[in-house]
């Protein structure tokens, strides 16, 4: 059994092919979060009423997943994330399990003699403790469902989903909630990455702070409501391009200033000397991937920020990959594929 799992900020996400049909994917999503309920005899009598899942968490009950949203209404506390900062944190073992219960309802039982899972890791690339630690525990995770893990970056892994009209070569920028992630691949292999640390997390959570879009529990402690200003951008009249109120002028500065570092990022890249024998100066297109590239006026705005720094000459176009939210979890199937084929093209040849 060949599977991929993208291991978001927001959603956790798997992709294999229906055993019974291959020529068509199997795809699950789960939220990234869980919701606690006061452990009450109404509370576990609602629960049960409505055949939802929860777990006993000292004097809480713990409702994890897409469930979560679905309890949404019995508890005035918002959904707490499993996922902070691009890791699980290891003082968490409540987390940490979830996320395990998560992994193992999404993925098939494997089957046959080669079982492979291509996974994205969450949050930025790099090699720092935390990292380490939360890399090698996806990882275990994976192996426990009975899959040998692969890992592929997420940029990389949306070029190959979105990417066939270029000859999988140009730039692929997968902007999460974390993190954004940035790959120039010529004929899909990838010559450069940078990861940055910023996501649309931050721009909800700066728009909450600046407007004071809050919720308050029933102790009256108050909360970012980043689900709030997460529906208002979702609006059919907001565009970056068309900013009329004060939360939209904030929204569209914000913005600006991620886009910024993402355009810096690529001209980094394109400045590299490896880069520049490989691409030889041609002309790249740009696909974006990501739940934060839907918000309309998103492409927009980056065609502008290219011209703003000078290297609107390299780039062919700005587009968004059909399916956005999914084009890492196919590619990242795409990638293990593609492994899978090569291992038994060794076997044939040995």
């Amino acid at each position: 059994m060949i599977t991929a799992i993208d291991f978001g900020c927001s959603r956790i996400r798997s992709a294999f092919r229906n055993p019974e049909h291959p020529e068509r994917l199997s795809l699950f999503a789960e939220r990234c979060e869980y919701a606690l309920l006061r452990n009450t005899e109404p509370h576990r009598r609602t629960l049960e009423e409505r055949q939802i899942s929860y777990a006993v968490c000292e004097d809480s009950l713990a409702v994890v997943g897409n469930q979560a949203e679905q309890v949404r209404w019995l508890s005035r506390l918002p959904c707490t994330p499993l996922i902070c900062d691009g890791v699980i944190p290891a003082d968490d073992p409540p987390a940490r399990q979830m996320v395990h219960l998560l992994v193992q309802a999404i993925l098939p039982e494997p089957s046959g003699s080669l079982n492979l899972c291509a996974i994205t890791l969450p949050g930025t690339a790099d090699e720092t403790p935390y990292a380490i630690r939360n890399r090698e525990f996806l990882c275990r995770l994976v192996q426990m469902a009975g899959y040998e893990p692969l890992i592929v970056n997420p940029a990389e892994a949306a070029n190959l989903a979105a990417g066939s009209s270029t000859a999988f070569s140009g730039i692929s920028i997968v902007m999460g909630a974390e993190s954004t992630e940035i790959c120039i691949s010529r004929l899909g292999r990838a010559l450069g990455t940078l990861s940055l640390d910023v996501g649309s997390n931050w721009i909800d959570s700066e728009i909450s702070r600046q407007f004071r879009v809050h919720s308050w529990d029933e102790d009256g402690a108050c909360y970012l409501d980043l689900e709030n200003v997460r529906a208002w951008k979702q609006r059919s009249e907001i565009n970056l391009r068309h900013a009329m109120g004060e939360r939209e002028r904030m929204m569209l500065k914000l913005y600006t200033v991620v886009l910024d570092r993402v355009t810096r990022a690529i001209v980094q890249l394109l400045s590299a000397e490896s880069l520049r024998g490989s691409l030889q100066n041609q002309r790249l297109g740009i696909m974006l991937s990501g739940g934060a590239v839907k918000t309309a006026g998103f492409a927009s705005l980056l065609t502008e920020r290219l011209i703003e720094h000078q290297i609107a000459d390299r780039i062919l176009a700005v587009r968004i990959a059909p399916d956005p939210d999914i084009a890492v979890v196919r590619g990242a199937l795409i990638f293990a594929e593609l492994e899978a084929r090569s291992r038994a093209g060794e076997s044939v040849a040995a």
